[in-house]
Formats: C-alpha cells, structure tokens, sequence
C-alpha cells in the first residue's frame, strides 16, 4: 500500500474514533435531567403547595366552626338552665347567641367551599403526580437507550484504538508527524479523498494535473487550496470505511 494509501486508512479509522469521541460527550451532556421532567416536577410540587394550603384552610375554618358551635352550645345552656339571673344580662346572652348562630352559618359555607377547593386541589395534585411519573418513565427509558449506545460506541472506540496503533507502526515516523500536524490544523481531517475531481476536505475542483501527480507518485499531494493531503479514491482498501468493529483483527 502507498505511503498516502496508509495515512488514508489511519484517517478514516481516526474519523470514526472521533465520531464516536463526540457522540458519547454528547450523550454524557444529555444525562442531565430533561427540561420536560425539570418542568414536571415544579408542576406537580407547586400543585402539592397548593393542596396543603387548601387544606390548612379547611382545618382552620372546621376548627373556627367547631369552637363557634362550642360557645353557642354553652350560652344555650345558660339560657335554659336557670343559672342566668339578671333579665338585662339574660337578653345580652339571648343577643351573643343570635350572632354566633350567623357567624356559625358563615362559618359553615366557608367550610363547605373549603372543602370544594381541596377536593379540586386534590385532584389536580394526583393529575400533576401522574404526569410526572409518566415524563419521568420517559427520561428513565431514554437514559437506559443512552446508556446502551454509549457502551456500544465505548466497544467500538476501544477497537478502533487497537486499529489506530497498528496503522500507526507501519507509518514513517515523519509521515506521522506531518499527518498529526495537519489533523490539529485542519479539524481533524489530514488526508482527503479525491471524489470525481473534488477535494473531499474542501470540496474545490483539485486541478488534473496535481491530481495525475497524486495518482502516479507515492509522494504526499497536497490540495492547493486546503493543503489537505489528497488520495484519489478506487485504489483503497474500503471504498466506504466500513471496518468489522466486533473484530480486532481485522
């Protein structure tokens, strides 16, 4: 195999280690809760919130009632038990109780509203609830997927790791050199296919001459406009890259 033959094999092996570099980042980047469960949870938090305070002001207003029922039971028992002597204080007593028995009916229908609103707050905490359980089955299973393909891409990068140091020991040493100089400059590409006429890094029209050159010479070409190192397609070991990533060996 040519000496750009080599570097071209090492490229795509290195293109598809870098793919999958990027892709398990990005998988790490989305193990993150979801905006969608983020927001399922206030929901259902602020919808618990609103229950409880519903329900505190039912147990306040019951309460209220409860102690208003008390004084008006104990006024009517003075009234009737004969204890209540003095006719003025028997008419003031005749009076508190006539506003205790409207304070209590007020009392009442606060009460039964109370009661209404923690029966609805009730029902849309349980709706919150089961929304967030099922956004949070969602995110569970789409983590699980994400956790998957992220062990298949780890497998698949350790076998392409074992590629890249086999097609490293059989380069020239400055070949290496110039190929690792070009992939920092040039985003990870160094070497380009030539496809029908154009350069597969920078996609120009490469010149027939320098591609004949490229062709016929086992010298390094570059592409006059991206300074890519060229390699004309057809003469490669894999027309696409489509190494057995389940076989080291290969």
């Amino acid at each position: 195999m040519s000496r750009t033959g080599q570097l071209y094999d090492l490229q795509q092996v290195d293109s598809a280690l870098d793919s999958r570099v990027a892709r398990m980042r990005l998988i790490d980047e989305q193990a993150v809760e979801s905006a969608e469960l983020i927001a399922a949870r206030a929901s259902r938090d602020e919808a618990s919130a609103h229950m409880k305070e519903m329900q505190a002001k039912l147990k306040k207003t019951s309460h209220e009632s409860d102690e208003t029922a008390s004084r008006i039971r104990t006024q009517d028992k003075r009234l009737y038990d004969g204890t209540i002597k003095n006719p003025k204080e028997l008419g003031q007593v005749q009076e508190e109780v006539g506003h205790l028995k409207l304070r209590l009916k007020s009392q009442e229908d606060a009460a039964i509203e109370a009661m209404m609103e923690v029966e609805a707050a009730e029902e849309a905490a349980r709706a919150r609830e089961q929304e967030l359980e099922g956004v949070t089955r969602e995110w569970e299973q789409f983590q699980a997927g994400l956790a998957e393909e992220k062990d298949t891409l780890l497998s698949q990068a350790k076998v392409l790791q074992v590629k890249r140091q086999r097609a490293i020991a059989e380069l020239p040493w400055a070949d290496l050199q110039m190929y690792e100089r070009l992939r920092r400059s040039k985003g990870g590409v160094a070497i380009a296919g030539v496809r029908e006429g154009l350069c597969g890094g920078c996609g120009v029209a490469v010149p027939a001459q320098i591609l004949r050159q490229a062709r016929a010479a086992d010298e390094l070409i570059p592409c006059p406009t991206c300074h890519r190192i060229l390699y004309p397609l057809g003469n490669i070991k894999f027309a696409e890259f489509n190494h057995d990533l389940d076989n080291i060996n290969r």
